[in-house]
C-alpha cells in the first residue's frame, strides 16, 4: 500500500500528488530566523503526517489539532473541511478514503481501477459515513495485508512505524502512543514482526495478569477475614465444637416444651377470647341500636284533633254531618286502643333488650379480665424470661456458627483461586518453555535474521558503524527488545554510548523500519514510510549517505519514501552549497513569506 494523492475541499489546502515509486520530499522554505515566531514547526510538515494518519481511520478526541484548535465562537477552525487520501493498494486498484471533520467519526470510500483525475473526489462511493470501528474493518478488507490475517489486532497497530513523527524517534522499537502503556500492548506486536510468534507472549501476559489478579484477591480475602488455607482442619473442628454448644441450647429450650404446650393454649385462647369479644360487641351494638329505635318509637304517641276538622268543614262552607262526625270519633277510638296495645309491646320488648343487653355487657367485662389476666401470664412468668434466654444465647451460637462457616467457605474460595493459580503456572510454564525455545533458536528465524541483517547493513552504510538489534528473556520470563547497540571501530570492538544520542537514535529508528518494509515486502504490507524531520541535526556525510542509501532501497524494493526537510537542513556539496531535491521529488513546497506558504494556506 502506498500514498497517491491527498486533497481537501478548501482551495486553500496545498493538495499533494505523490510519486508512487521513490522518493517524496515535503520541502519547506525557511526564510525567518528560527527563533522568531514564524518558523519551521508553523508550517504544517508534522501536520501532515497527522493528516496522513487521521485519514487512515484514526480515532481523533478533543486534544488532536483538528479538534483543539477552534475559533472565537468555541468551533473548530477545521469544521468545514473535507480531507480525500488516495492510496494505491498491492492489488492494483485505488481506493479514495473521505473524511471530515465536522462528522469526524465517520469515513467513506471509494474504489476504482485507476487513479482518479486532479483533486475531483470520486462521484460513487461504494461505502459511505461508516463508523470509526466498521471503516478501520472495511479498509483492513480493501489493503489485505498477509501479515495481520487472524491476529487480534489490525494494520492500525503497525502504522506509525510507517509513519514516524519526532516523539516516535525516542525508542526504536516503542512507539510514543505505547508510552505509558502496559508491555501486552505492544510487546506481542513485535515479537510477531520480528517474525517470532507474538500469540505465545500474549499468552504469556494474559497469565501473568491473572496470576497476577488471582494473588490480590487471595491477599484480599485473607486480610479481610483472617484467614489461611492451613486454617481449614482448625476451623472445621471449631466449627464442630460450636455445632455441639449450639444442639446443647437448643436441648434447654426443648426441656421447657411444657411452657411452650402452655404458651400455644393460652395464645390459642386468647384468639378465642379476642373472637368472642367481637362476636359480644357486635351484639351489644346491636342491641343498643335496636333500644335506641324502640324509645324513639314509643315517643310517637296517636294525635287526631276532631275540632280543627270541624272548622275546616265550616269554613269551607261544607256541611259536616253527624254520621260523619260519629265516624271519625269511632276511628279515633280504634287508632288509640291500637297505639295502647302497640306500646304495651314495644315496652316489654324494651325491657328484654335491656335486659339483655346488660347481660352482654357484664359478660364482655368479664372475657376483657379474663383477656388480661392471659396476657399478663404470658409477658411475667419466669418460664417465659427464662425461654427468652435461652433463644437469646442459641442465637449468639448460632450466629457464631455462622461466622465460623462463612470463613471456611472463604477458605475454600482461597484454595480453589490457588488451583487456579497453579494452573495458570503450569499454563505459564508452557509458554515460558516456548519463549525460552524462541530465544535458544533465534539463528532459524528466517524472518528474523533477514530483519537483523538489514538493519545492520543499513547502519553501517549510513555511520560507517556495526549494530545489531536483540531480545532476551527478563527475570520475569518475559521479553526485552534491547536498545540497539553500536560498536566501536577499534579491534576490541566495546560498546559505545551513542545510540543514547537523539541524532544515533532517529537512524537507528530509520533502518529499522527501511529493514521492516524490506523483509515483508514479498508479501502484501505496507509499500510505504513517512519519516518526519528526518535529516535535522544531522551530519552532512550522514545526510549524503541515507539519502543514496533511501534511493537505493526504494529502486530496489519498490518502496515508497517520503520524508519532510527544511531548506537549512539540506546536505551541502564540496563548495558548501545546498544539494537541492529534483524537483519531480518535491510534492509539496511549504515557505514561511505568509500564510499562503502553509499547508492549510492560513496560520493558526
Amino acid at each position: 500500500m502506498k500514498l497517491s494523492k491527498l486533497y481537501c475541499n478548501d482551495s486553500r489546502f496545498k493538495n499533494i500528488t505523490f510519486n508512487l515509486k521513490g522518493l517524496n520530499v515535503v520541502y519547506a522554505d525557511v526564510l525567518t530566523d528560527l527563533k522568531d515566531k514564524k518558523n519551521s514547526h508553523d508550517l504544517g510538515k508534522t501536520k501532515l503526517a497527522e493528516l496522513i494518519d487521521y485519514l487512515l481511520i484514526k480515532q481523533i478526541d478533543k486534544n488532536h489539532f483538528l479538534l483543539k484548535i477552534k475559533d472565537e465562537k468555541g468551533i473548530s477552525i477545521f469544521i468545514n473541511h473535507v480531507f480525500y487520501l488516495e492510496i494505491f493498494l498491492n492489488d492494483g486498484r485505488f481506493l479514495t478514503i473521505k473524511r471530515s471533520i465536522d462528522s469526524h467519526s465517520k469515513a467513506s470510500f471509494s474504489i476504482n481501477n485507476q487513479k482518479t483525475e486532479g483533486y475531483t473526489p470520486p462521484s460513487v462511493w461504494q461505502f459511505e459515513d461508516l463508523g470509526v470501528d466498521a471503516a478501520k474493518k472495511k479498509l483492513a478488507e480493501y489493503i489485505r495485508f498477509d501479515f495481520f490475517k487472524n491476529k487480534l489486532y489490525d494494520y492500525r497497530k503497525a502504522i506509525n512505524y510507517c509513519i514516524r513523527m519526532q516523539p516516535d524517534y525516542e525508542d526504536v522499537y516503542r512507539l510514543s502512543k505505547f508510552k505509558g502503556g502496559k508491555d501486552i500492548d505492544w510487546k506481542p506486536f513485535m515479537f510477531d514482526l520480528l517474525g517470532f510468534d507474538g500469540e505465545v507472549l500474549r499468552k504469556k501476559y494474559e497469565n501473568d495478569i491473572e496470576q497476577e489478579k488471582i494473588e490480590n484477591q487471595i491477599k484480599q480475602l485473607k486480610k479481610d477475614f483472617s484467614v489461611n488455607e492451613t486454617d481449614r482442619d482448625e476451623i472445621i473442628a471449631q466449627i464442630s465444637l460450636q455445632k455441639n454448644k449450639t444442639d446443647e441450647a437448643g436441648q434447654k429450650i426443648d426441656q421447657l416444651n411444657f411452657y411452650e404446650q402452655d404458651q400455644s393454649l393460652i395464645e390459642k385462647g386468647i384468639d378465642e377470647i379476642e373472637n368472642e369479644i367481637s362476636r359480644l360487641n357486635t351484639l351489644s351494638y346491636n342491641l343498643s341500636f335496636d333500644i335506641n329505635k324502640l324509645q324513639n318509637s314509643i315517643k310517637n304517641n296517636f294525635a287526631f284533633d276532631l275540632a280543627k276538622v270541624e272548622k275546616v268543614f265550616s269554613e269551607s262552607k261544607i256541611y259536616f254531618s253527624d254520621s260523619l262526625k260519629k265516624d271519625y270519633q269511632e276511628l279515633i277510638s280504634f287508632n288509640e286502643e291500637l297505639t295502647k296495645d302497640r306500646n304495651r309491646l314495644l315496652k316489654k320488648t324494651l325491657k328484654d333488650k335491656s335486659e339483655e343487653l346488660s347481660l352482654i355487657n357484664k359478660e364482655l367485662q368479664g372475657v376483657n379480665d379474663k383477656k388480661e389476666d392471659l396476657l399478663s401470664f404470658l409477658k411475667d412468668t419466669d418460664t417465659f424470661r427464662r425461654l427468652k434466654e435461652y433463644q437469646k444465647e442459641l442465637a449468639k451460637l448460632e450466629s457464631e456458627l455462622i461466622q465460623l462457616q462463612e470463613r471456611l467457605r472463604i477458605i475454600d474460595v482461597i484454595i480453589q483461586k490457588s488451583e487456579s493459580k497453579e494452573t495458570l503456572k503450569n499454563e505459564i510454564e508452557g509458554t515460558v518453555k516456548k519463549i525460552r525455545n524462541f530465544s535458544n533458536n533465534t539463528e532459524k528465524n528466517v524472518k528474523y535474521k533477514q530483519i537483523r541483517d538489514l538493519f545492520s547493513k543499513y547502519f553501517l552504510v549510513i555511520m560507517n558503524e556495526d549494530t545489531y538489534i536483540s531480545w532476551s528473556i527478563n527475570s520475569n520470563n518475559n521479553v526485552d527488545f534491547k536498545p540497539p547497540v553500536i560498536k566501536t571501530k577499534d579491534h576490541l570492538s566495546k560498546d559505545t554510548a551513542k545510540d543514547e544520542g537523539r541524532t544515533y537514535r532517529k537512524i537507528l529508528c530509520v533502518v529499522f523500519d527501511l529493514a521492516i518494509l524490506v523483509a515483508y515486502n514479498i508479501e502484501s504490507y505496507f509499500r510505504f514510510v513517512y519519516h518526519d524531520d528526518v535529516l535535522s541535526q544531522q551530519d552532512n556525510g550522514i545526510k549524503i549517505r541515507l539519502l543514496e542509501l533511501i534511493n537505493n532501497v526504494t529502486k530496489s524494493n519498490d518502496i515508497q519514501y517520503i520524508l519532510s526537510v527544511i531548506k537549512s537542513d539540506l546536505p551541502i556539496n564540496e563548495k558548501e552549497e545546498f544539494i537541492y531535491f529534483n524537483k519531480d521529488e518535491v510534492v509539496l513546497e511549504l515557505n514561511d513569506r505568509d500564510e499562503s506558504g502553509t499547508l492549510f494556506g492560513f496560520e493558526f
